[in-house]
């Protein structure tokens, strides 16, 4: 009875140890393009600290960096996978905050349940995709303007 329970512990510490690093391994790429991101947003844009960053995958892909330049102002900055397109930076007071659009949401959707909300850019366009389930737990997408927080284009029911 002893040996059985010795056993079935090491057994589950295994499998716990086999998940976490199984863990941390996929998250690696993520976090090396955040730290990357970050270092291009303080080379281009003059930010000494991140406080939010998204990865945006839209008909282009872009990293997204919110945070605070040398002089204090929260800044965001879009930097696009593509070398040959040039960052585009913006006052993060020139457009809607996550909690805004958050609000127009709830307001407007009633979404069962939001799975994310994101900075993102389409056509030269900063703006939030939000990614939320309907009543019918099927997976949607909204996207608003950044500036404004009017609705740009929707997919529903995916």
């Amino acid at each position: 009875m002893k040996k059985a329970m010795i056993l079935a512990v090491i057994l589950i510490l295994c499998i716990a140890g086999f998940t976490a690093g199984a863990y941390i391994k996929a998250m690696g790429p993520k976090k090396e393009a955040e730290t990357e991101a970050f270092k291009k947003a303080q080379k281009e844009g003059g930010f000494v600290t991140m406080d939010d960053y998204y990865l945006y995958h839209g008909n282009d892909s872009y990293s997204v960096v919110v945070g605070k330049t040398k002089s204090g102002k929260k800044k965001v900055i879009w930097l696009p996978d593509n070398k040959k397109e040039k960052p585009v930076i913006e006052d993060s007071k020139s457009g809607k905050t996550r909690g805004e659009i958050l609000s127009i949401v709830k307001k407007q959707l009633n979404p069962q349940k939001i799975i994310s909300v994101k900075l993102g850019m389409e056509n030269n366009v900063p703006l939030w995709e939000v990614t939320y389930l309907d009543e019918s737990s099927r997976y949607n997408y909204n996207y608003y303007d950044f500036k404004t927080g009017e609705w740009l284009k929707y997919y529903r029911s995916i």
